[in-house]
Order: structure tokens, then sequence, then C-alpha cells
């Protein structure tokens, strides 16, 4: 997940074109409304589960979404999450479904302009909610996926940065190389990143594959554990 100047005549003639029209934010990399459908495989190139992604635009912001049900050797994991964010792709709202064998979670986070509340969904009525300081745009994992999308297709490369998935993350990416995917028969060409996410007690390691077309979609993640590394693949 990473600029440019000109004459002083042109700059001159650019500011004050700004002060007579009114600002527009630059076109969105991502369709206004948008499904892609994903594999999951095991080390072995065994189909083991699917996930979705869906994005819809709202009044003013965005509502993002994503599923993934895997039925794994030891075993069954069955996760939603919900974005809810504003024009620029600064976070709202996000819950967190998850499920791991008997492990479940229930959460949901709200950002505000100076803090994150995290409240736990099953949690006694009353309860007070955690808290975390946070500045005027913070992002949810699933609201950075497409803010990435939408860097890259600005050509930029986001700097490091946290994000949350409940607790607080920090997320590091690294441009990796160029190369083309064989998918659905044919090739399509995508950008290799490295993506190093730690947080309170964890670091994983994951590739993301960024497809060159328009809207930088999504084409293909690996992710290492113990067991090897799995793959989510779109669907072409």
């Amino acid at each position: 997940m990473r600029a440019d100047s000109g004459p002083a005549l042109c700059v001159s003639a650019l500011a004050l074109i700004g002060a007579l029209a009114p600002a527009q934010e630059p076109p969105s990399a991502i369709p206004d409304s948008e499904q892609l459908a994903y594999s999951i495989t095991w080390p072995s190139g065994l189909p083991v589960g699917r996930a979705t992604l869906r994005a819809r635009t709202l009044d003013p912001g965005w509502r993002l979404e994503m599923t993934l049900r895997a039925s794994l050797p030891s075993i069954e994991v069955d996760d939603a999450f919900l974005s809810r964010t504003d024009r620029s792709l600064c976070s709202e709202v996000f819950e967190k479904h998850v499920r791991h064998g008997d492990r479940r979670a229930h959460e949901s986070l709200r950002f505000g302009p100076d803090q994150v509340e995290r409240f736990n969904l099953e949690a006694p009525v009353g309860e007070h909610p955690g808290r975390s300081p946070a500045g005027t745009c913070e992002r949810d994992a699933l609201t950075f996926l497409y803010h990435l999308r939408q860097e890259l297709a600005r050509g930029r490369v986001p700097s490091p940065t946290g994000v949350f998935f409940g607790a607080g993350y920090r997320v590091r990416l690294r441009f990796v190389r160029t190369r083309r995917l064989a998918l659905g028969g044919e090739g399509r060409l995508a950008d290799e990143f490295r993506a190093t996410v730690e947080g309170p007690a964890s670091r994983h390691e994951v590739s993301v594959f960024m497809g060159r077309d328009e809207a930088r979609t999504p084409l293909l993640f690996r992710v290492g554990f113990d067991e090897g590394t799995f793959s989510m693949q779109i669907d072409e």
C-alpha cells in the first residue's frame, strides 16, 4: 500500500482556476456497484472455500462488504465484514462477525473525529466500549483495501499506516514486481505487493496481486500460515 511541479505561470493559472471553479475530487477507480468472487485453495491446490467482495456507493460515501467461508481440515471458517465510509474512504463504521470453529467474535467499531470506539456486540447492555485515539481519517482493514486501489489508480503507493481490525495494526507495503497471471485461461497483468501486517501480538506477510486495469482489481491474495500458503484467486 505509497507528486509534481511546473513553471510559476502555470501554477498561478491553476490557482486562479481553483478559486473560480468548485473543487472536484479525482474520479473513483472503483465502480459505483461491484461484486467480485474468489476461490480459496489449500496449498496443494485443493479448493476449500469461497469469498466475495462487494462495493456500492451511498450518498455520499461507500458500503463495502466481504464474506468468506472455508472448510479447512481442522476448522470451519465463516466470516463477514461490513464497512461504511465517507466519500474519501475514511471509515465511519466497521462490523466484524467471525466464526473459526468454536471461536466467535462479533464487534463494531465507530470512528469519531479523535477516537475509535470498539463495541463487543455480545457484551451485556451498558458495558462501556474500548477506546483508541485516532486521527481525522482512519481506516479499517476492508476499507484500506479499497483505498489501496484508489491510490494505485492515481499512481501512488500508500505509506506505512495504521489500520483497525478490532485492534490496531500497522501495514507496510512493498512493491515486488509486475508479472502476468494465468487466470481463466488467459493472462492478466498484475503488480505484486508484499504487505507486512503487525498487530499487538502478531505479524503476518500477505502477497497481494493488483490488476493493471483502471479499477486496479485485486486478482490474487496469498497468505502464509503454519500449514502452508493459502490462496484467494478471483473467478474469471
